[in-house]
């Protein structure tokens, strides 16, 4: 039986694979000049994330919604995230995320370097979680620098494909696949999760500005040795829209056990 916080381990790296494709866009807000124009046409991996890499610092803050469809412990779960992030200094990258496991609600908060959770259990309280134990709750610490989450990816990508013209949420977006290595997932994702197989399909959706809007990944994994389903949407926006992401006052806080 997969132990759950193995399994949640990995499902926050998923969802923070996503988080690191998240806020691309060119410094002119337009589409990278190396993005193909016929559906179909591959272009070079080196060439496509130095355009994500290069276009990446002009983004400060966005939201993401994502959903994942998985199993725990021989069961179907659905699991649910919603939250924004603040990468406006670099140096302290925020994060404010509800996630909801197969109906198991918690609230994760980073910020000024520190992560904290709120569960039913704890009631109105944070707990402050031990940087020894980090990883566990957010599939790497620091995960949520998305530049960094960028270079580690580009290792593991083999091609990028435009698939073509959609629409999405009445807007015009390129959607693009990625082909990546299955043995570089961990090195993105943080997680100790494995996908069955070689390689494995990332699907992006960009906007006539370069923004991302969309995400979707559907892969087998193995996690502890179980072959787990793991069928990831998400969507993005709000891009450098104000967002408020602070600490919580001390009197809030409890430690959470190390």
């Amino acid at each position: 039986m997969i132990r759950k916080r193995a399994l949640l381990a990995a499902l926050f790296g998923f969802v923070l694979l996503a988080g690191c494709s998240v806020g691309i866009a060119a410094p002119d807000r337009t589409a990278p000049a190396s993005v193909p124009a016929a559906p179909g046409q591959d272009l070079t991996a080196d060439g496509f994330m130095n355009a994500l890499v290069a276009a990446q610092a002009a983004v400060k803050t966005y939201t993401m919604d994502m959903a994942m469809e998985t199993e725990m412990v021989g069961k179907a779960t659905k699991v649910t995230s919603k939250g924004s992030v603040d990468q406006t200094d670099k140096t302290r990258i925020s994060m404010l995320m509800d996630t909801d496991v197969g109906g198991i609600k918690m609230t994760l908060l980073k910020v000024n370097g520190e992560l904290y959770v709120k569960m039913p259990l704890t009631g109105e309280k944070w707990l402050k979680v031990p940087r020894s134990q980090m990883a566990q709750y957010e599939g790497t610490a620091g995960s949520t620098d998305l530049a960094a989450g960028l270079e580690k990816a580009r290792s593991a990508m083999k091609k990028v494909t435009l698939v073509g013209d959609e629409a999405i949420d009445g807007g015009n977006t390129r959607h693009y696949r990625i082909t990546m290595d299955s043995a570089g997932l961990s090195q993105v994702t943080g997680s100790g999760a494995t996908i069955l197989g070689d390689t494995f399909d990332y699907d992006i959706w960009l906007d006539e500005a370069g923004l991302i809007r969309k995400v979707a990944m559907d892969v087998k994994a193995e996690v502890e040795g179980k072959a787990v389903p793991m069928k990831m949407d998400g969507m993005m926006g709000d891009y450098d829209a104000p967002v408020t992401i602070i600490a919580p006052a001390r009197e809030d806080v409890a430690d959470l056990p190390g």
